[in-house]
Formats: C-alpha cells, sequence, structure tokens
C-alpha cells in the first residue's frame, strides 16, 4: 500500500468558525480492503477523485459507491468504506455551525448520512471541477477557503457564528450538565435545546454525552492512561457506565477499541 497524506489547520479566527482542517489523502490498495469509521462528531465535505469506493451503512442497507462530490454529517454508530485500488479523497472538516451557515441546512438532516454534493449545493460541481485541475495541494486550499469564504458572505446565519460557537464550545465537557449551560448562558432549558437542535442536529443532552464519549476516544487513541482513568477524566462515575455509553456510540468495547489496529483515531482498520 502507497500512502500520501496533506493537512491545512486554519489559523485565522473567523476560519476556526466554520473548518477544523482541509485534507487530502491518496493510498493505493493492493488487495481491498475494510475500514470501520466510528462516531467522531465532525461533518465532512468531500471529493472523491478515487477509482472506487463503495460505502456500506450502519443501518444494513446494500453498499453503494461514493459519488464525486459528497457531505457525511454528524454520525451517531459506526459505517464502513470498502476501498479498492485507487483512494484519492480531498476533504473539508467542517464544523456542525459551519455545516449550517455555508450550507444553509437543518444540520439534524444529516445525521448518519452521506448525501451527494450535488443534491445539496449546485456550485459544488463547479468546486469540484475546479479542484480536480489544480496542481497541488496548497492551490486546492486556496480555492476551498475562497468558496467557503463567499458562502459565509452569503449566509443569513453568519451574525450569530460566534454567539453559537461561545454558546457551545467549551474546554471540559465532563464538568457540565444542562441546568449549568442553562445558567452561565442566561437560556431556558427550552431555548437552549431548540438552539443545539438547530445549529448542532441533537438535542443538548446528547451533545454533552457526545463529547464525553469522544473524550474518551481521543484519549484512548493517544493516551497510555488506564481504562479507569480514561473514564474519569471523560466524565464518566464508573467504568459499567464507561464501557456502556461508549459501547452504544461504537458497537464495540473501550478496551476492544484499545486494541484495534488503527492509524487515526476513530478508524479501524480490517474489523
Amino acid at each position: 500500500m502507497t500512502h500520501d497524506s496533506c493537512i491545512f489547520i486554519p489559523s485565522d479566527a473567523c476560519e476556526k468558525l466554520i473548518f477544523k482542517s482541509i485534507w487530502r489523502i491518496q493510498r493505493t490498495y493492493q488487495e481491498p480492503r475494510i475500514e470501520t469509521i466510528l462516531p467522531k462528531g465532525t461533518v465532512e465535505l468531500i471529493f472523491n477523485f478515487s477509482s472506487q469506493i463503495q460505502y456500506l451503512p450502519s443501518n444494513g442497507r446494500m453498499p453503494f459507491a461514493l459519488p464525486s462530490c459528497f457531505l457525511n454529517g454528524v454520525n451517531f454508530s459506526p459505517f464502513r468504506l470498502i476501498k479498492e485500488d485507487h483512494q484519492d479523497f480531498l476533504g473539508v472538516q467542517l464544523s456542525q455551525i459551519g455545516l449550517k451557515c455555508v450550507m444553509d441546512v437543518c444540520v439534524q438532516e444529516f445525521n448518519d448520512q452521506v448525501i451527494d454534493g450535488a443534491l445539496v449545493c449546485k456550485s459544488l460541481l463547479t468546486l469540484h471541477e475546479q479542484l480536480i485541475q489544480a496542481e497541488s495541494f496548497s492551490t486546492q486550499v486556496e480555492i476551498l477557503r475562497a468558496w467557503l469564504r463567499l458562502k459565509v458572505l452569503q449566509s443569513q446565519h453568519a451574525s450569530r457564528l460566534k454567539r453559537i460557537n461561545d454558546l457551545f464550545s467549551r474546554s471540559d465537557y465532563s464538568l457540565f450538565s444542562v441546568n449549568k449551560l442553562c445558567t452561565e448562558s442566561g437560556l431556558s432549558a427550552r431555548q437552549l435545546r431548540r438552539l443545539s437542535l438547530d445549529w448542532l442536529g441533537m438535542n443538548t443532552e446528547t451533545f454533552i454525552l457526545y463529547n464525553k464519549y469522544l473524550c474518551a476516544l481521543q484519549l484512548l487513541h493517544n493516551s497510555e492512561k488506564s481504562l479507569s482513568q480514561i473514564g474519569l477524566e471523560s466524565g464518566y462515575y464508573d467504568q459499567p457506565h464507561f464501557i456502556r455509553e461508549f459501547k452504544a456510540f461504537t458497537g464495540i468495547t473501550p478496551k476492544t477499541y484499545q486494541a484495534a489496529s488503527k492509524e487515526i483515531a476513530g478508524h479501524i482498520v480490517g474489523a
């Protein structure tokens, strides 16, 4: 297998509200490979220049070939990619609030979905052609940044971006509860729930649980700490609670994930 990857991380404060990274990955496989992707709390806009990649949904539906440009919303259960021959993806890792601002969509409708980009935004077809003709990754990055800036300028939601980000962006979700968020924000639980559903695609309670799980996933991938330590640091009050919640999102236990073959957090090879 050959492998080449590039990544751009925004430093501009406004861009950080919209997207987390722009990345490209190119791989060639000598034989078919299955990759399981666990929920990662991200929204991906992906331009697919591959020969053929099959998407295997988690709900038992038949696999299908990924379109040339697609949106993958926030996932609450794992899905699989069946990779053969050559993979060439160029992706924008959008924030959830960035998805609403850029695409002017109901974020919740994209949960656990892979949707053809042409059905969401017609300008993506033209963008795809510009990107495939670009001579370098840095040129592709500049094309995507310019497109994103234009979409934000045209968006009716742009003026609310910072306020929504400040409301839901936290450094330690393990210490938070709906009541604490209500107290800090001055909003009622009902108002907070409405904003959370509208901008994040999930209610406030689920948002907090999801971020505890994401904290645990990163610690499992990057830390040498014990499972007990990881569970406590992620906000779970005991080990059974940690295992139950982690398995609810992934279908596997934290110990099984730790032992799995993986290169990127949340990506399990050959599962």
